[in-house]
């Protein structure tokens, strides 16, 4: 005869799944492609997860979502069905995991509808692969030109980053 196996459960080894680290955002949130009903939103993380985009009125009234549950680090959601010509706020990150935004610096305007009288502000700039003094001097002096009103349209024309062309010298160059 054989006697049944006595376990005490604290000889009974638990395995505890792994802790998984928040993605973190490394590269925007930016906006792309305005429109009068549509704005694309992208940002890059450092590991691969779903994206999510929640916008609303308010921040802490995002209640609109754009999911898409496809593993990447970089996200592109395109946003559709808005109203032209007006605010919204926005948040991304994973879906059930929001990473940035929901706050007042987070926010999209649309562009006018078609045959509007309204003003529309655009800055374009080309050739800022250096950062420093030439480069704050222009910004500086734009902003004084247009004397603390909003840009609804900001252009980049290219050579943004000089050197390696990496992430780090696009940011410093403000791109």
């Amino acid at each position: 005869m054989w006697a049944p196996i006595r376990r005490s459960l604290a000889l009974i080894p638990f395995l505890a799944a792994p802790a998984v680290e928040a993605a973190t955002v490394t590269r925007g949130p930016y906006l792309q492609m305005p429109s009068p009903t549509g704005m694309v939103v992208r940002w890059r993380t450092d590991v691969p997860t779903t994206s999510r985009v929640s916008y609303g009125d308010a921040p802490g009234s995002l209640f609109e979502t754009v999911d898409d549950p496809t593993l990447t680090t970089e996200h592109v959601v395109a946003l559709t069905g808005l109203t032209a010509g007006t605010t919204a706020f926005y948040a991304v990150g994973e879906i059930g995991v929001p990473l940035a935004g929901n706050d007042a610096d987070h926010f999209l305007r649309t562009a006018p509808p078609p045959g509007s009288t309204e003003p529309f502000r655009v800055w374009s700039i080309g050739d800022a692969g250096f950062t420093g003094p030439n480069l704050n001097a222009v910004r500086d002096a734009f902003a004084t030109f247009n004397g603390g009103s909003g840009t609804d349209l900001f252009l980049l024309l290219g050579d943004n980053a000089y050197i390696s062309g990496t992430d780090e010298d696009n940011m410093e160059a403000g791109a």
